[in-house]
């Protein structure tokens, strides 16, 4: 239905995204296919990093997180500040009263808000924490994709070098 979110896409890796406008040949593209079909990544994962980098990974993301999820909710409570404002110069007659837009206006900049938030805050959320425990961590892809793109580079240099 509509009002319930959608089930997610498979993933793909970030060379394959729909939106993904690279100078990447297909070639390029099926040779880092060949390294995400390995049962081991060439790259580093998360759980092999050592414990103090991984403390500091995780720590900012959770200041990452915080950040995003403080921005959500000043949004929505400027907004109902917002709302409040034109309901109460709709109410005392600060502003035009003959009309009933005015206190429609300002219940909806009151309310809709937090709808917003809410949507804002599951992606967050799930951004941060999959829901899927089959999903990879977004910090294991990050550091896949940083490993691909070293990779692609260095060996753009090795055939500038050659070449």
């Amino acid at each position: 239905m509509w009002w319930r979110s959608k089930q997610p896409l498979e993933q793909v890796p970030w060379y394959r995204a729909p939106g993904y406008k690279g100078n990447l040949t297909e070639a390029e593209k099926r040779q880092l296919d060949a390294f995400r079909m390995q049962e081991q990544h060439p790259s580093a994962r998360y759980i092999d990093l050592p414990n103090e980098v991984q403390s500091y990974i995780s720590a900012v993301q959770i200041e990452l997180y915080d950040l995003k999820q403080s921005g959500a909710a000043s949004r929505a409570m400027l907004a109902t500040a917002l709302g409040a404002a034109v309901l109460y110069a709709s109410y005392f007659g600060i502003g035009p009263t003959e009309s009933h837009w005015p206190y429609l206006a300002g219940l909806a900049l009151l309310i809709a808000p937090w709808f917003f938030y809410r949507s804002e805050w599951r992606r967050n959320a799930d951004e941060f924490l999959p829901r899927d425990p089959s999903a990879p961590t977004s910090t294991d892809e990050l550091i896949k994709r940083e490993w691909e793109l070293d990779f692609m580079s260095e060996r753009d240099d090795d055939k500038s070098v050659s070449g």
